[in-house]
């Protein structure tokens, strides 16, 4: 036959794929044992779960368009792959592609005794590209010749593709995996600590509160959940996410009756609007002390405090705009002392057009400096999402924002 291929060490067969796979969860195990504990512990654990999982995953391979490249004359005597005393030509085709690099070396549980062979393998980051060389003595039609090509690139695809049936579901568990390993350790060290428990921080429903408007609420206690500072470890209070939700329920609820009553809250100032949120909240929980569980500081702030510590923290906020807005999540971040602090931003609109107020904002917060991850619309003007606090990015901040539209008063 006129047309040879190189003779060279095929793909997909240094390395069992399957061997692989194992090392990249035992590489993320060891990741998170090699942090002290203290350090461990000082992190988030959606920020650790996400890290080992991202350093993990493995990108499948995926072929692009071959380049053909200008032939080479060959004289005398070669080697390619035997010995030819006579002329010819090398023809080459270039295959870019993307993906790890390594997974070419891998053979998957299902292959073929005929692998996949190329002349060249130019790696870089997560991309390269494949050269592929043919030998040819005599004449050779072009459609001999491409044909020649494509059976090679059509055998390193169905390898791809051999590997897709290990890799995909590797690639899906890997959230879970990460999950196991970081819960399982900090479970171990939380209880090593004798700090599985809440450290007792509750909020009081007041007995016998009306219900005004608000829905009805289960009358119980707000447990706080560990959480921790930067240094050595050290347990911090933090209002249980399902009394996070009551509140904010709450607080929904009161704006929707300042949505149906344009005349008394389209022009009223920001403070006269913190207070109405005030006296419906504190209609409903009280505190140990003061006999107040929320507390009006400044100009529009809505505070849980235990002690000197901010447990919850609300802005009320006039719609003036992107720009305005992230000035507004600035001051709010700036409250923000312990780790896992909820907050809330409630976002005052007198724009007719609320979908358009509800974009600016969803677009605006993910590019706040301080976002981290996870915003999710949770109902049609309540946004969600993760923050960081300015030179302590291991906080995990909770933010939701309640847009609440206030028509024109007719």
């Amino acid at each position: 036959m006129p047309i040879h291929p190189p003779r060279r060490d095929p793909l997909f067969s240094q390395r069992s794929l399957a061997t692989l796979l194992k090392d990249q969860v035992l590489k993320m195990e060891n990741a998170i044992d090699e942090l002290s504990d203290d350090l461990f512990l000082q992190n988030s654990p959606d920020d650790l779960i996400q890290a080992i999982a991202a350093n993990a995953y493995l990108p499948p391979l995926k072929l692009g368009e071959p380049i053909a490249q200008t032939p080479t004359e060959v004289k005398d005597t070669i080697v390619f792959p035997l010995t030819f005393p006579t002329d010819g030509f090398i023809y080459s085709v270039e295959v870019p592609y993307t993906g790890a690099s390594g997974l070419f070396n891998h053979e998957p549980n299902t292959h073929d005794n005929a692998k996949p062979t190329v002349s060249r393998l130019n790696s870089q980051n997560m991309m390269g590209s494949l050269t592929i060389n043919r030998f040819v003595v005599g004449d050779v039609s072009a459609e001999e010749l491409k044909t020649s090509f494509d059976d090679e690139i059509g055998r390193i695809n169905k390898y791809i593709g051999y590997q897709a049936v290990q890799l995909e579901p590797f690639n899906a568990s890997l959230q879970d995996q990460a999950k196991r390993i970081i819960h399982g350790r900090r479970d171990r060290l939380l209880k090593a600590r004798h700090l599985a428990s809440s450290l007792g921080y509750a909020l009081h429903q007041r007995s016998g509160a009306p219900l005004t408007f608000v829905s009805p609420i289960v009358r119980r206690k707000i447990p706080a959940i560990v959480t921790m500072t930067t240094g050595t470890f050290q347990p911090e209070p933090t209002i249980d996410e399902t009394e996070y939700q009551n509140i904010l329920r709450i607080i929904e609820n009161m704006s929707f009756v300042m949505e149906r009553n344009p005349r008394v809250f389209s022009v009223a100032p920001e403070e006269t609007i913190r207070d109405h949120y005030l006296v419906q909240l504190n209609g409903q929980y009280e505190g140990t002390a003061t006999g107040e569980t929320f507390n009006g500081v400044g100009h529009t702030d809505i505070l849980v405090k235990d002690g000197s510590t901010n447990l919850f923290i609300a802005e009320c906020k006039i719609w003036h705009g992107q720009k305005q807005f992230l000035e507004a999540i600035d001051q709010l971040l700036g409250y923000v002392t312990w780790r896992d602090t909820k907050t809330a931003l409630i976002i005052f609109s007198r724009n007719q057009d609320t979908s358009s107020v509800v974009e600016t904002a969803m677009s605006g917060l993910q590019q706040h400096q301080a976002y981290k991850r996870d915003a999710t619309m949770e109902g049609e003007t309540r946004i969600r999402a993760i923050f960081g606090k300015s030179g302590d990015t291991a906080r995990d901040i909770i933010l939701t924002v309640i847009i609440v539209p206030i028509p024109k008063a007719s």
